[in-house]
């Protein structure tokens, strides 16, 4: 819950809701003073309508219908001044009931009055005789009849004049509301500019302070030192970038560990690798073999024994480069199996044949010479028959295959397995001197390509080995 209150995004929220909220506040508050001060606007305006409109009718419409009853010109049956009375009392209740003030209140309930002693000075003119009484009649409309109209006149016209007294205090207490309100909303509008200014100034250093540390932070692991920690934030998304950026360096460490190790390996196996190629023997053998055949006078075969042996030595050391192309890695095997067959020449024939399109593709050097070699020593060498080596290479997909098989004496199931987990543990605590370069030649081919490339040995006792390399098929050139 705290990391949520912690964000971006919910420090802008509770942002958003300090401003907005008083403004929500003050416009609610502008609109229900509104709608108060006009309602009572309105309702001021129709009462003062309707009681203006009865006090203009009312008095005229009684006294005329009254005396043309009186003498006897009209009956109350054709004018119906009760009629007239009745709408009077409905129109001064529903005044009574919107009216708030209690002294306009108190003149309306003295009409109502009124309109009932009217009511009754009517019937008794209405029991009367109309003609007989006619003197009397006229007495009761002289002094009846037109003394209570014009107290309801008078009165209504004191209730006219208190209404409008209301309608402009009314008035006044709009403006004053109305100026309350434009303070209100100059005090609240300052209020929003100054706490807007205030918060944006922290909340702007807050998230910019965090964020430049981050930036000098990655310039510093930019420049190589991974020895420091991501800077603190209290800012969730900025504290989760510094995690991330602290995973990432001890990721990179470890990566730049493994690299250098992996490289430190690939150097120490390549040196084994090199160092059992040019052993001691080998050359011993090899000068001991040009020695006795310029003893014998043999000159031709002396300049190929030591050409081969140049291109050998050469090919092999490849000027410090880890990768040459298989055109040359074929040149360095066949100039290894000449010099072997100056020496093993009554035991030992070859044929190397390699797909042209697959010539000028990247190979690590000395992949194939530590296996003919171990094909040479260990295979050939112990059989009784002639010894028979075949090398040949193609293109498979994506990938090169080369494969080196001889008719040699073959390995037990045992012998076997053994070689096959030697291969696949990467020559670690080899045991076995035949197994040697075969082992090495499998780690430096996972290291540098990966679990899926390698070598597979298949043999059969009695009847020869197959070693098959597969490797991508890259244009590297002499790397």
């Amino acid at each position: 819950m705290k990391h949520e209150r912690d964000s971006i995004k919910a420090k802008i929220q509770s942002m958003q809701a300090i401003v907005f909220i008083p403004v929500i506040i003050m416009i609610g508050i502008l609109l229900y003073m509104m709608a108060w001060q006009n309602k009572q606007y309105r309702q001021s305006i129709r009462n003062l309508t309707m009681a203006t409109e009865f006090n203009f009718d009312f008095k005229s419409n009684i006294d005329y219908k009254m005396y043309r009853i009186v003498i006897g010109a009209d009956t109350f049956d054709t004018l119906s001044p009760y009629e007239e009375l009745e709408n009077s009392r409905r129109l001064f209740e529903q005044l009574k009931n919107s009216t708030p003030q209690e002294n306009s209140k108190k003149g309306l309930d003295g009409i109502i009055i009124l309109i009932g002693i009217l009511e009754k000075r009517i019937k008794d003119i209405q029991t009367s005789n109309i003609i007989g009484d006619y003197d009397r009649n006229m007495e009761r409309l002289d002094k009846d009849i037109y003394v209570i109209t014009d107290l309801i006149e008078e009165t209504m016209s004191d209730y006219i004049y208190n209404e409008t007294k209301t309608l402009e205090s009314v008035r006044q207490k709009l403006d004053s509301q109305t100026k309350r309100v434009i303070a209100l909303c100059i005090m609240v509008s300052a209020y929003i500019i100054v706490f807007l200014m205030a918060s944006f100034s922290s909340f702007g250093k807050k998230i910019t302070k965090p964020i430049e540390e981050l930036c000098e932070y990655t310039m510093v692991l930019a420049n190589g030192s991974l020895k420091v920690n991501a800077p603190r934030s209290n800012i969730r998304e900025i504290q989760m970038l510094s995690d991330r950026y602290d995973h990432m360096v001890v990721r990179i460490g470890e990566l730049i560990n493994h690299i250098k190790e992996e490289q430190e390996l690939k150097r120490k196996t390549e040196l084994k690798l090199l160092q059992a190629q040019i052993n001691p023997h080998f050359l011993y053998n090899t000068l001991d073999t040009i020695v006795w055949l310029a003893e014998g006078k043999r000159h031709q075969e002396v300049v190929e024994m030591i050409t081969a042996l140049s291109s050998f030595l050469r090919m092999g050391l490849n000027n410090g480069r880890d990768f040459i192309t298989v055109r040359g890695e074929a040149e360095h095997v066949n100039s290894y199996l000449q010099i072997q067959h100056f020496r093993y020449e009554d035991i030992l024939d070859y044929e190397i044949h390699f797909q042209e399109q697959i010539m000028d593709y990247s190979i690590l050097k000395l992949t194939l010479q530590p296996i003919v070699e171990n094909a040479l020593y260990h295979g050939i060498k112990n059989c009784r028959k002639k010894g028979f080596l075949k090398i040949t290479g193609w293109q498979e997909e994506g990938d090169i295959l080369l494969r080196v098989e001889d008719n040699g004496i073959g390995m037990k199931p045992e012998e076997l397995e053994k070689m096959q987990k030697l291969v696949r543990r990467g020559g670690e605590d080899v045991g076995l001197r035949e197994g040697f370069g075969i082992a090495n030649v499998a780690e430096r081919i996972r290291l540098n390509f990966g679990e899926a490339y390698g070598l597979l040995i298949e043999s059969e006792y009695g009847a020869g080995t197959s070693v098959t390399v597969r490797i991508p098929a890259s244009l590297k050139g002499n790397r």
